[in-house]
């Protein structure tokens, strides 16, 4: 029920936009003058983009000491991200990740550590990019004195999530956390996977060298995904100024990441375009923009996706290996 209200209001968010706010008729013909000169150059932009997404989490890999190569694990990326956007109902790209690279040998509970670890370090930089948005957008004169309050709320909570991830990596921490649960919480099967969760977090925490690698490429990443939507406005003749898409994009992207709607679509369109039309960029430019960025990532998955389908000889995803095993099975897996 609860992906069925958020595919409803993606629905509403888009319905909304296209009544109100986007000229139907404009927004076609924008769409419809896709400069084809430019696709090669933005499947490019994708594709690099989710190789450097892919290399940073088998660095998380390496460090618990398994090795996938980079051909594969894109292929197990990109594949998951396929299943997970037509399967929303059922599973999430995560959890398809986790189970195929299980089924590699690589034990589950580190396969877990090291995709919510990307997960946390990548939510951290994406706030502070976010802050960093919202002051371009400050210095450009796009956002007035009224958004200060934001600004000074995003530096809150970087601080705050930044002192969550580091204490999560002390064991005393940890641990004396756990120690004041009560006992019988304490003797749950799913606590004691928690605990060799925390084991795994901890000594993906411990390889520093590794960390800080990864941080800087989630920047590096995160950069490149603006200048995959900087090259969709090119190729749809917008003429957006990259420093404006810089203050743009990441501040959608993160507040598209709110658990409201499906893959945040709708909310990124609405925010996408609302911070646009303050640039001014009109509406059906801005939305046609986000559209064309979205179906053109989703293509550029489906050839790694095929990759899959035609070394595994079936196009069906690991549903039934997903649905049957709890979090403790798939961490004993190895």
């Amino acid at each position: 029920m609860r992906i069925a209200w958020r595919i409803g209001l993606s629905i509403l968010l888009l319905a909304l936009l296209f009544v109100f706010v986007v000229d139907a008729r404009e927004f076609l013909r924008m769409m419809a003058a896709f400069h084809p000169g430019w696709l090669l150059l933005v499947f490019a932009l994708f594709t690099l983009d989710r190789i450097l997404m892919t290399y940073k989490w088998l660095l998380l890999l390496q460090a618990q000491g398994y090795r996938l190569s980079l051909f594969e694990g894109v292929t197990i990326y990109c594949s998951a991200m396929v299943w997970g956007f037509a399967l929303p109902a059922t599973v999430g790209a995560d959890a398809i990740r986790a189970v195929m690279v299980a089924r590699r040998g690589v034990n589950g509970t580190d396969v877990v550590a090291s995709i919510v670890v990307e997960r946390m370090i990548g939510f951290m930089l994406a706030l502070a990019l976010g802050v960093v948005s919202l002051g371009v957008l400050r210095l450009l004169g796009v956002l007035d004195a009224r958004f200060d309050v934001a600004l000074y709320a995003g530096v809150a909570m970087f601080l705050g999530s930044l002192a969550l991830l580091v204490a999560a990596m002390s064991r005393r921490l940890v641990e004396g956390a756990i120690a004041r649960l009560p006992r019988a919480l304490r003797e749950m099967k799913a606590m004691r996977y928690l605990e060799r969760f925390a084991s795994a977090y901890r000594q993906l925490g411990g390889a520093r060298g590794t960390i800080a690698r990864f941080s800087g490429l989630t920047i590096l990443e995160q950069l490149l995904s603006v200048m995959c939507i900087w090259a969709v406005a090119m190729s749809l003749a917008v003429p957006v100024n990259l420093l404006v898409m810089l203050g743009v994009m990441p501040l959608s992207g993160l507040i598209s990441r709110l658990p409201i709607s499906f893959d945040g679509l709708g909310v990124f369109e609405a925010v996408f375009v609302g911070l646009l039309l303050l640039a001014g960029v009109p509406a059906e430019s801005a939305l046609a923009i986000a559209i064309s960025g979205r179906v053109l990532q989703l293509l550029a998955f489906l050839p790694w996706w095929l990759v899959h389908v035609s070394r595994s000889g079936t196009a069906r995803p690991p549903l039934q290996a997903v649905a049957a095993r709890s979090p403790e099975e798939l961490g004993a897996k190895g």
